[in-house]
């Protein structure tokens, strides 16, 4: 049997299980599902497997979308298990899932595009659509991101920033799944959206209303949600506070053994022991060697997103203390501001309570 493409013909088993043919895209209003013929090698190498990443595929092309979910539907073979990785962006995430690319037990895929447009949906069409018709697009997309790829035994899903709002559907769905949260302090949110261009920084109003329209927060704050009345830095605080408070309530009333936190602070400063307890909450006895592997200076000496750019902890650090002490005054007039409402929400008991190693 062959399926046919917008581009030409292919096997049911290829399309389904073969690390060549990425998902990629969905187009809901034309009922197709974009697919990129790419190199797995390419797949591992690339910061993220975003729109950034098209470029570098062999090939594309669409089929189906209906038809594609009776495929993923009918088959009884089953799936590595995915991992995830969540996170509030800022937080060496990027470096954290390359770290763990190092070795045979994890394959990484960052950011992948079709969990970016997932998120989108949810947000604009997540109440137009009835709930089974998108568990079962959520849960056929994710699942055909879990290839038998060749680099790693189990795929680890690095999610963008911007689709945390998906949480909730991988402990709904995907109960099974273990999710790691990565976040910071706020005081590094704030360096690092300072140490952001301005084409950056004027993007963030526009988050914190996409986050704000999540869950119940503005519903409980209505007085937070005109972001237009509010600095950049307090945009940035809040932005930082919706995100841990969407993540506490997504998870507090599933299975706590299946969700970690893991603070940047913390994984810089034990890389090696952070990556330990990572690998054993994830299913993977790491051995000496591995960790070695995952601490190769051309991982962790270079800078993420553009590897051939030296950087390390050292030079993040000089670079925070920097900022830091540029706008002390600001900063600390932000905290001030919002500590009242983290210590009566609890967010940092929430992750503290379920941090890695626990």
């Amino acid at each position: 049997m062959l399926i046919k493409t917008t581009d030409f013909q292919i096997t049911p088993s290829a399309l389904l299980f073969d690390p060549e043919y990425y998902i990629f895209d969905f187009m809901p209003e034309k009922d197709l599902t974009r697919f990129l013929a790419v190199d797995e090698s390419n797949l591992a190498l690339a910061p993220f497997v975003d729109i950034r990443f098209e470029p570098l595929a062999q090939g594309r092309f669409s089929m189906s979308t209906k038809e594609l979910l009776a495929l993923e539907g009918t088959h009884n073979i089953q799936r590595p298990e995915t991992v995830f990785i969540f996170h509030h962006a800022f937080v060496c995430s990027t470096l954290l899932a390359r770290c763990l690319n190092q070795i045979d037990a994890f394959f990484s895929l960052k950011e992948p595009w079709i969990l970016r447009r997932l998120s989108d949906f949810k947000r604009t069409q997540g109440r137009k659509i009835p709930r089974n018709q998108w568990r079962r697009m959520f849960t056929c997309y994710v699942n055909l991101l879990a290839k038998n790829y060749h680099g790693g035994r189990t795929p680890v899903i690095k999610v963008t920033n911007v689709a945390n709002n998906l949480i909730t559907d991988v402990r709904k769905y995907l109960p099974t799944r273990k999710i790691l949260y990565l976040y910071s302090d706020l005081d590094s949110f704030l360096v690092s959206n300072l140490k952001k261009p301005h084409d950056t920084q004027i993007k963030m109003p526009g988050l914190a209303n996409a986050f704000l329209s999540d869950g119940n927060f503005a519903q409980r704050f209505p007085h937070f949600s005109d972001v237009k009345k509010l600095s950049f830095l307090q945009v940035c605080t809040l932005i930082w506070l919706i995100n841990l408070y969407n993540f506490q309530r997504s998870t507090a009333k599933f299975d706590p053994a299946q969700i970690r936190t893991l603070k940047m602070e913390d994984f810089l400063a034990d890389m090696a022991g952070s990556l330990h307890s990572l690998s054993r909450f994830f299913g993977h006895k790491v051995s000496p060697s591995e960790i070695k592997k995952m601490l190769a200076p051309e991982v962790t000496q270079t800078d993420a997103k553009h590897q051939h750019v030296s950087y390390g902890r050292h030079t993040k650090e000089a670079e925070h203390v920097q900022v830091l002490n540029k706008y002390s005054v600001e900063i600390e007039k932000v905290q001030r501001w919002i500590t009242p409402l983290i210590e009566e929400l609890g967010v940092l008991d929430y992750c503290r309570n379920n941090q890695l190693g626990k």
